[in-house]
């Protein structure tokens, strides 16, 4: 997938976090202003969304964040880790799971964050090169759609509209 197709699927699941807050407010501890939590969360939607691309330097989020993304890359070349094969570390779903937790319990406004990051790494697990797991013993991927095709961008508004569909029946209480 490329920059874009990340950008709008972290939106996208950082909206329906927005759009359900009520029902993560009893969840979730500290909701006092629900309105700058439901900014916050589609904020950290969008920047999760592109994030775990900061080791590229290639990459949308790498060029934003150049002096940044250069270092990055340069010690994942260390590891081997350039090009299409730059998913190192900050790929791996187990570093986004924890700071998930932790933000959780400790920073509830950062969760939006998290859930981008794992948005993305979602819709890598169906490029070819997929996403290292449990600090790169396994490599996961579930398909062969290339980052960049037409096939990345019908797979995303396709599971965009998965994800509204679900947050629309949630906050309707249908099935869930």
């Amino acid at each position: 997938m490329n920059g874009n197709c990340h950008f709008g699927f972290g939106a996208v699941c950082g909206s329906m976090l927005a759009l359900n807050l009520d029902k993560i407010g009893d969840v979730l501890p500290d909701l006092n202003n629900t309105q700058e939590m439901a900014v916050l969360f589609v904020m950290g939607g969008l920047l999760g969304g592109i994030f775990p691309d900061i080791d590229n330097p290639e990459s949308y989020m790498g060029k934003l964040t150049a002096p940044v993304s250069v270092w990055i890359g340069k010690i994942g070349e260390l590891t081997g880790k350039t090009g299409k094969f730059h998913r190192g570390i900050l790929h791996d779903p187990i570093v986004y799971l924890i700071g998930l937790y932790l933000s959780y319990c400790y920073c509830p406004s950062l969760c939006g964050f998290f859930i981008g990051c794992l948005s993305h790494l979602f819709l890598d697990l169906f490029n070819p090169s997929g996403i290292p797991f449990l600090f790169g013993i396994k490599h996961l991927h579930l398909g062969k759609i290339r980052s960049g095709s037409k096939e990345s961008i019908i797979f995303t508004w396709i599971m965009s509209a998965v994800i509204l569909i679900a947050g629309m029946l949630a906050k309707a209480q249908i099935f869930f």
